[in-house]
């Protein structure tokens, strides 16, 4: 299991693992059946720097990313390039949104002021990019392992959310569910 380094609530640094978590569901229903804990104490807040998430390159587009972007006035030529990878087992669209020439996502602004970083479309950001910096592995049809993607600043921050169930179940589960029904889809 691979580890990183995030800050504990004392601001030190502290080794996470990866896996974070199972969950086992009905995706006939949408229903969590279960979610087993392996880390009980993770935290996380995002700190708008934009270094890992942001950065380096964009992300892999759904077919529905795609559709909502182009939704409020964006030409598909304009924010679309071939993907250069693939995202895991799941054959998400053969589409990555463009990057600059520094390898940061076209949508990615800067406040100078506050020295902090702002997404122009985050009202509809990609699913991966609403996920970030936790990602998933399908087990079987009806369980996944949740993981963080090390080693994003925001984990373990002093005054994060505690990435517990409630967590996983409102902010996660239905991003997970989004990519799984996506992938579903396009291998059909």
């Amino acid at each position: 299991m691979t580890k990183c380094i995030a800050r504990n609530k004392c601001g030190c640094l502290t080794r996470l693992k990866e896996n974070i978590a199972k969950v086992t569901v009905d995706l006939e229903t949408g229903q969590i059946f279960d979610i087993c804990l392996y880390e009980r104490k993770i935290r996380f807040k995002c700190q708008r720097c934009a270094i890992y998430c942001c950065k380096l390159g964009g992300p892999m587009l759904t077919k529905k990313d795609i559709e909502q972007i182009e939704s409020i006035g964006y030409d598909l030529n304009e924010f679309i390039e071939p993907a250069k990878r693939q995202y895991g087992n799941f054959p998400l669209t053969q589409s990555m949104i463009k990057d600059k020439g520094d390898g940061s996502c076209i949508f990615l602004r800067i406040d100078k002021k506050k020295d902090t970083y702002k997404c122009s479309i985050y009202g509809i950001r990609p699913v991966l990019c609403r996920l970030y910096p936790f990602d998933f592995e399908r087990i079987n049809t009806n369980s996944f392992l949740l993981r963080i993607i090390p080693c994003c600043k925001g984990l373990n921050s002093l005054d994060g959310k505690l990435v517990n169930e409630k967590f996983i179940t409102n902010h996660l589960f239905d991003l997970v569910l989004e990519i799984i029904e996506e992938t579903e889809k396009s291998a059909v």
